[in-house]
């Protein structure tokens, strides 16, 4: 045996094969024990930190695990309702090494997100809810057995048989309910190892996230991607970066982070309220990944941002553009290390397939496969591809039982391959037909977007019309002042670049429409709205 720091770790645990993540946790415990592992910007910046090494997160993670092991027998389901930062990285290890199934879900502390857990809580019965210390429990059904989390850094290690089920991953309700993604720790190992092999392998990586930890891209893509290659990670609240997104560019300087995750949204956010004072002292030399998705980019985002912020240090190769959902765990495609962004008109290229995966564009409605350049829905085959959804055999089939060969992965995603790279459109749902044209809701919101300065940013959608569709248009405004002449012109732009003449521009505040933990908007959420009355 051999002792860190008083903890017993068998030595022929090291890179000999392991099956999990936590294995790779464990490693770097025995190894390299004294090195930080995760550090929270608890207020969003560098003057008030906390930090983990591997050393104390091993032992926080025993801890967590004996709380857990005592209250529920191996293999429950665990929910997991603790604000990011520390607590929530040991509570996550923490339940997986009681041989638990951990359910990722907002903590409960306000309306929606309350609905939310209520949701996922009434969708796999958990057997216990992970809450922060003081947490109001007055929001936690009565009937779940309620562990607050431990800070201490003691605890027995009488071994680890993971549980079959990983996570639990609830999709983002874009386009419905939210779903239990079931991901293995296969799934979690095979989409962190296709990232490593995608962007290879970098000894003085650093990361930082702000993403919620509660979704695909911020969890697998940060928290447990740093633990699968054994580097540091800067965590930030999301609040933090909302209330201020210029704390997320200037932390990359301070703490001379190389690699980022942010969605589209974000990109276009820092360009636009980011003051020149406040970009004037910015360094972002050291970053050479920032990989960027969860929902369609236009090239103006892109550009803008590099047109901002290039002189500050950011190089047109750092971008990634990228592909990916929770049914494949994460990650399908991004741009390849070093070559600058494709563009194919409006479209921004996402780059090659994950190491090990497959993609296929099929036609929707004979499936057959398409041809080069030709759009249909993007399907998906590799070892990332999740198990299904929990408790839903017929959605299940219908999703992961699809392909010509009844074995991929059906994203619902439209896009097209061109020399072997993946060019996103949008979602078949999204679709709407006015007058038997085809209009991408996508296209028409850059459109938008782009026309008036009152807009900050749109959601476009369909509503059951005299002919079919009719064509309704949702914008955030900046200003409360000079809407009329505002709305004249989104619709003369929409009739002008699009040919069709939208039935209605509604302005809401900014933060008026619904969206996912990842920021794409919820077009059936807003078109319930819509027809509900809402304002």
């Amino acid at each position: 045996m051999i002792y860190v720091h008083g903890s017993e770790l068998e030595s022929d645990a090291v890179r000999t094969g392991p099956r999990t993540v936590l294995d790779l946790v464990r490693d770097e415990a025995l190894t390299h024990p004294d090195r930080t592992a995760y550090r929270h910007l608890v207020d969003g910046t560098s003057a008030s930190t906390a930090s983990l090494s591997w050393h104390s997160l091993w032992h926080r993670i025993l801890a967590v695990a004996d709380q857990v092991r005592a209250a529920c027998p191996a293999g429950s389901r665990v929910a997991l309702a603790v604000r990011p930062g520390l607590d929530y990285v040991a509570g996550l290890f923490g339940t997986m090494y009681a041989g638990s199934t951990v359910v990722p879900t907002f903590p409960p502390s306000g309306r929606r997100a309350t609905d939310r857990l209520a949701s996922i809580i009434g969708d796999c019965s958990p057997q216990a809810i992970l809450v922060d210390r003081g947490q109001d429990r007055s929001r936690v059904p009565a009937d779940l057995i309620v562990l607050e989390i431990s800070d201490a850094e003691t605890g027995d290690d009488p071994g680890y048989t993971p549980a079959e089920i990983a996570l639990l991953q609830y999709t983002s309700g874009s386009t419905a309910a939210p779903k239990g993604v079931v991901l293995t720790h296969a799934n979690l190992m095979s989409n962190c190892a296709a990232l490593t092999s995608h962007i290879g392998e970098e000894p003085d990586r650093v990361g930082l996230t702000w993403l919620p930890p509660y979704h695909d891209m911020g969890l697998i893509g940060t928290l447990l991607f740093a633990a699968y290659g054994g580097w540091p990670l800067v965590m930030m609240d999301p609040e933090h970066f909302v209330q201020s997104p210029g704390r997320w560019l200037r932390a990359i300087g301070e703490f001379g982070v190389t690699i980022t995750v942010a969605p589209a949204f974000a990109l276009e956010l820092c360009t636009e309220t980011i003051s020149d004072e406040d970009v004037a002292d910015l360094g972002l030399h050291t970053l050479r990944q920032l990989f960027c998705g969860s929902e369609p980019i236009h090239p103006k985002v892109l550009k803008g941002f590099l047109n901002r912020f290039g002189p500050r240090g950011l190089t047109p190769t750092a971008l990634i553009p990228c592909y990916g959902l929770a049914e494949a765990t994460l990650f399908v495609s991004g741009k390849r290390e070093g070559e600058e962004v494709e563009v194919d008109g409006d479209v921004v290229c996402c780059g090659i397939p994950a190491a090990g995966h497959e993609l296929l564009i099929v036609d929707p409605v004979t499936g057959r496969l398409s041809q080069e350049g030709e759009i249909g829905e993007i399907q998906v085959r590799g070892p990332s591809v999740a198990a299904g959804y929990f408790g839903d055999p017929s959605a299940s089939e219908q999703t992961f039982g699809a392909g010509p060969d009844s074995d991929a992965l059906s994203t619902g995603d439209v896009g097209y391959l061109r020399h072997g790279r993946l060019f996103v459109t949008g979602r078949i749902s999204d679709l709407i037909i006015v007058a038997g044209r085809n209009v991408h809701p996508q296209d028409v919101e850059v459109t938008v977007n782009t026309c008036h300065p009152a807009v900050f940013r749109s959601v476009v959608f369909g509503i059951p019309g005299a002919t079919g569709e009719d064509l309704v248009i949702v914008v955030e405004r900046r200003a409360t002042k000079g809407l009329d002449e505002a709305r004249n012109t989104i619709t003369k732009a929409v009739v002008s670049a699009h040919g069709v003449r939208p039935k209605a521009v509604e302005f809401v505040p900014v933060g008026g429409i619904p969206r996912t933990t990842s920021g794409k908007p919820r077009r059936f959420a807003a078109r319930s709205r819509h027809l509900d009355g809402v304002r």
